[in-house]
């Protein structure tokens, strides 16, 4: 069925050609197939309902023998294009193949009306070549920032680390002053990166949910009836400090000395699965578990459905889109107070927070919730009415219409 609101905004930017220069990295099998992550790809795709003639331009990988079964193949989508773009697995890597890069990128912002870039990268940033050059050449730059990982996401950064997060912070700034539409997922890097901004600047959160994947009032109300008394908690996210699992580790310990009967359920992959093994086989009050990974999706869904609550303990300032994944589910978020929280986690409302990096603030609301369960209910519940203002489709609505009102006149695009 054709998205008749897309449709209007594709047609109006039909004479586009729009370059996206991105990270993560697309596959060649041997007969010349374009595969892709099976989220990546889903995001993609619904930039194609509303850019006629995308090019994308991201580093290209052999597709190793033993396909991982979340990946997809993308079979011949007409007006989507890939251009391989060299980046480097190290420093010394990285500046061997800049060249590469260098060469790459003048051919595809040659090639493009409008380029859409950002800040991030490792070893070297894309941007660090491709925003210059978008801006030299006149070319109206769209610049997305969904994090500012090279801040230190609050772990300690060895001298280079240091070095190219001043370098990108610059870049950050320099391209959003000079960026035809700027986006950010919230309002903090809004406010910290777009000062002397001479383009509009947006705010619009991340989210991968879709309309279908919000449980009906009436589905909602019968997964919590089928929920335990006692409080079951989930925390998902990758295992590194950044994401806050030592912080949800020492504040389960401080349970467990306290006799406090708190059930925390993690599951994710990373270098911290050991330290979260080691304390749950030590555990007999507190009860933690490291759960296999599941795949996003309705399985995911299902698992996020039976928990009374979502820990989020991050110390970074990303915002992760787990909190709308929960409110769709009718499940509310315990999250640290950071600046990717506190837009959607709204205090005694759609969650709880607590100060990032204290596993004793995480505690004492981990104590709350214990006692008083059905604060739980009533805030999954809230969170559950207003995750339909979060979907994908309506990060993807918000950005088509900006794009359209900034470059839908040709004449925009050439001045």
């Amino acid at each position: 069925m054709i998205d008749r609101e897309f449709a209007h905004l594709r047609a109006r930017l039909a004479h586009l050609r729009y370059l996206l220069v991105a990270q993560p990295p697309w596959y060649r099998d041997a007969a010349g197939a374009v595969w892709l992550d099976r989220l990546w790809a889903r995001d993609l795709l619904r930039h194609c309902e509303y850019l006629a003639d995308l090019t994308v331009l991201a580093p290209c990988l052999p597709l190793p023998d033993q396909v991982p079964a979340d990946f997809v193949r993308l079979d011949g989508k007409p007006g989507l294009t890939f251009r391989h773009l060299p980046t480097g697995r190290s420093w010394s890597d990285g500046l061997r193949k800049l060249p590469g890069m260098l060469r790459a990128a003048i051919q595809a912002v040659r090639g493009a009306d409008v380029v859409h870039s950002g800040a991030a990268g490792w070893p070297i940033p894309p941007g660090l070549v491709i925003n210059p050059l978008a801006a030299a050449l006149g070319k109206p730059l769209v610049i997305v920032v969904e994090s500012a990982f090279w801040r230190g996401d609050g772990t300690r950064r060895g001298r280079m680390g240091r070095m190219m997060g001043a370098v990108t912070e610059r870049l950050a700034r320099w391209s959003v002053r000079r960026a035809r539409l700027s986006i950010f997922t919230h309002e903090s890097y809004a406010r910290d990166l777009a000062q002397g901004a001479r383009g509009r600047v947006m705010v619009a959160p991340a989210s991968w949910v879709d309309e279908v994947d919000i449980l009906t009032r009436a589905d909602a109300s019968a997964a919590w009836a089928a929920k335990p008394a006692a409080p079951r908690l989930l925390l998902a996210a990758r295992l590194i400090e950044a994401k806050g699992v030592m912080v949800a580790l020492q504040a389960m310990e401080a349970a467990e000395a306290q006799g406090l009967p708190i059930e925390l359920d993690i599951i994710g992959e990373g270098p911290l699965a050991p330290q979260i093994q080691a304390l749950a086989a030590r555990s007999q009050l507190a009860r933690l578990r490291l759960l296999d990974p599941v795949p996003y999706g309705p399985a995911f869904f299902r698992l996020l459905g039976a928990y009374h609550g979502v820990l989020v303990p991050s110390i970074s300032d990303e915002q992760p889109r787990i909190l709308f994944d929960a409110f769709a589910q009718a499940v509310p978020v315990l999250a640290s107070d950071t600046p990717g929280h506190r837009a959607a986690v709204i205090p005694g409302e759609t969650g709880l927070r607590f100060a990032p990096g204290d596993s004793a603030a995480l505690l004492a609301v981990l104590s709350e919730v214990q006692a008083r369960p059905q604060v739980l209910r009533e805030m999954g519940m809230t969170a559950r009415d207003r995750a339909a203002d979060f979907t994908h489709r309506a990060m993807h609505l918000s950005r088509a219409q900006a794009l359209t009102e900034v470059l839908s006149d040709p004449l925009s695009v050439n001045h």
